[in-house]
Parts: structure tokens; C-alpha cells; sequence
């Protein structure tokens, strides 16, 4: 049913090396002294949000980078297991070498072909993802079989305020609109959260503070990310 689990890799000095060489793709929030803050904190945010919808639960962090989410998920969160798929080889050694014990597991794998069962999960999170993948159809697909009949799936993306995705790792971009009309019919959503780093590196924010709030007719446009709450 699972492919095998990537081997933990030796420890070494490199380690660091390698999270700085792939720094714009890869970071470690709990890792502050190689990481800016304002960066960890907004990214390890979205995991302590999503914390309140995991305990006692069966949970699948999709796109899982260096596991530092999945782990939190577990620690926080207090969900009885956790999985995370990740693309990135080097990513899942990471993850296994730092993270990984015996109720947080990490496996090699796409969100394309996702490596398990049908309606195993009860959450499913997945941040930062779907900006990054071709096949919007698929990739939904493939979450909505393995999520349970009353399962969740949490998401985020960022906003995009009509300045154009500069981000060379992004295949598209979403907007309050199209990201709702991207999910519907795969997902009933049930919420959408206006998140914000507190820096004020795009001015279309309008300097709002670090922070998750529910979206509504004023402040949509100001979010850096949305963070969706779907159900199956």
C-alpha cells in the first residue's frame, strides 16, 4: 500500500549547507538561526491554525518540505498520526532524519499519485501546493479519494493582487474568485481565512498585522494568503 520509507540519512555539517542552497524553495521554521523570522513564523502559523482541526485524527501534510509542519501537527495539534508526502528526495532524508518517530512518518511521493488507500485520512493539509501544479484537476482528484466521506481538506495559497506571480517556482496564481471556483467542485468550502505576515513587503496589505482572519468583504484583498477550510 506505501512505498517504502526513504532511509535516515547520516548526520552532517552539510545539512546546513543544503537548507541555505535551496533557501528560496526550502526552509525549516523551526530553524530561526538560519531562517528570518518574519518567514518561519508565517509559514509555522498556518500549521498551529490547522492544529485545531487534527487531535485524535488521521492526518496527510501534502507537500510536506522539511516536515517541520508535520511534526508540529502532531506535537500541537495532538493528532494520533501524521503522515507527509514530499517530491523532493533530499527534502523527505530531512525530514526523516529530524522529524520522523514512530506517530509522524514521511514518504517519498506527488500529490499526482498520491501513495495510499482510499478514504484513509481525516484531515488532509496541504500549504503552499497548489500554486506549484499543472494539473489543477488531478491534484484535487487525488486528495478528495483519499480524504474520509466527512473529511477536510486545509489549504493555503497566496494572493494574487494583479501585480503578476514573480515567483519562478509557481505555475499559477489565484485570486478570492478563482481559487473558490478552482475548489468547488471537488470541495464544499466552508471558510476562507485572510493571512498576513505583518511585514509590509507588498503594499497592496496596506500594512495589516501578523495574523489569521476570517475573510470577509473588507479585508480580502488585503490577505497575503488565503487559507481555505473545504469539506468533502
Amino acid at each position: 500500500m506505501f512505498k517504502k520509507l526513504i532511509p535516515i540519512r547520516t548526520k552532517c555539517a552539510s545539512i546546513n549547507d543544503w537548507l541555505l542552497t535551496n533557501k528560496m524553495e526550502r526552509m525549516d521554521a523551526n530553524r530561526m538561526d538560519l531562517f528570518q523570522k518574519s518567514r518561519t513564523t508565517f509559514h509555522m502559523d498556518r500549521y498551529d491554525f490547522a492544529s485545531s482541526y487534527v487531535k485524535n485524527k488521521i492526518i496527510l501534510d501534502v507537500a510536506s518540505g522539511t516536515g517541520y509542519g508535520a511534526a508540529r501537527l502532531r506535537q500541537k495539534g495532538k493528532a494520533n498520526l501524521v503522515y507527509g508526502i514530499e517530491i523532493d528526495t533530499e527534502a523527505v532524508k530531512y525530514s526523516v532524519d529530524t522529524y520522523g518517530n514512530t506517530n509522524v512518518h514521511f514518504l517519498e511521493g506527488s500529490i499526482l499519485d498520491i501513495p495510499f488507500k482510499d478514504e484513509m485520512f481525516d484531515v488532509v493539509t496541504s500549504f503552499e501546493t497548489i500554486e506549484h501544479i499543472i494539473n489543477e484537476e488531478r491534484q484535487f482528484s487525488e486528495i478528495r479519494r483519499i480524504l474520509r466521506s466527512d473529511g477536510y481538506f486545509i489549504l493555503s495559497t497566496p494572493n494574487d493582487w494583479g501585480e503578476g506571480d514573480k515567483s519562478p517556482f509557481h505555475i499559477r496564481s489565484y485570486n478570492y474568485y478563482t481559487l473558490q471556483e478552482s475548489i468547488s467542485p471537488f470541495f464544499q468550502v466552508m471558510a476562507i481565512f485572510n493571512q498576513n505576515s505583518g511585514t509590509p513587503k507588498r503594499k497592496a496589505n496596506h500594512g495589516q498585522p501578523r495574523g489569521i482572519i476570517e475573510i470577509n468583504k473588507n479585508n480580502f484583498q488585503t490577505a497575503e494568503c488565503f487559507i481555505v477550510i473545504a469539506k468533502k
